[in-house]
């Protein structure tokens, strides 16, 4: 919801430029409908108008509806890249690796299936060598219900291992499901324990209230 009414205060901010701007502030009017488009998502809780199919690819759609906010996510994600001081991924044990969105050649060695949680990103996995892929796009700094979750918990639980799960920077998205995979799979009995687990490997994972509260309800 916070994100809901960033985005609406970012679309009536540039939507304002436009109509007071000057010869060329019309082509202000496409980003100020992208993030508009963006804004109702996190507001309804619609992933899907990102167009993210279950093979990792963007619908060239969803593409064109939400192609500024991708282009300014993704340079976004560049600079946390160049920042952060966190390795590429992290072993949670031997079946579960938690990490950010990676490049094609990223990938560590070994891993069998991957989990791709964004619906901001495409994923490079034709560079990949996999038994197993599952794309479950959630919006940033959300979550599913609660059911959903352990549904994909269980469907994770059945992927060939090592399963890598990642998010756009591998912490929020990826720190709650892999938590809900703890739980489900009786190696964490509470939510606490999860986090705490998660977070010994893997410091910079982080849930918000709505995402603690999904996970406390699996």
């Amino acid at each position: 919801m916070k994100y809901g009414f960033l985005f609406s205060l970012l679309t009536i901010a540039i939507g304002v430029a436009t109509l007071r701007g000057g010869p060329w502030a019309w082509l202000l009017f496409y980003p100020a409908f992208s993030f508009g488009v963006v804004a109702a998502a996190y507001l309804f809780s619609g992933p899907g108008v990102f167009g993210k199919r279950f093979d990792g690819r963007r619908s060239r759609l969803g593409t064109l509806l939400v192609l500024p906010y991708v282009l300014y996510v993704m340079v976004v994600w560049h600079v946390v890249r160049l920042l952060s001081r966190e390795p590429r991924a992290n072993a949670l044990n031997d079946e579960l690796v938690l990490s950010p969105r990676l490049l094609g050649h990223e990938l560590p060695e070994g891993i069998a299936s991957v989990v791709d949680l964004t619906c901001e990103f495409t994923e490079p996995k034709e560079r990949w060598s996999l038994q197993s892929y599952l794309c479950h796009p959630m919006l940033d700094g959300t979550g599913s219900t609660s059911n959903e979750i352990r549904e994909l918990a269980d469907e994770i639980i059945k992927m060939p291992k090592p399963v890598l799960i990642h998010c756009a920077q591998g912490h929020g998205r990826t720190g709650l499901v892999a938590a809900t995979v703890l739980i489900v799979s009786g190696e964490a009995q509470t939510a606490a324990d999860a986090i705490a687990m998660i977070q010994a490997v893997r410091p910079g994972v982080e849930l918000n209230k709505a995402q603690r509260m999904i996970l406390e309800q699996t």
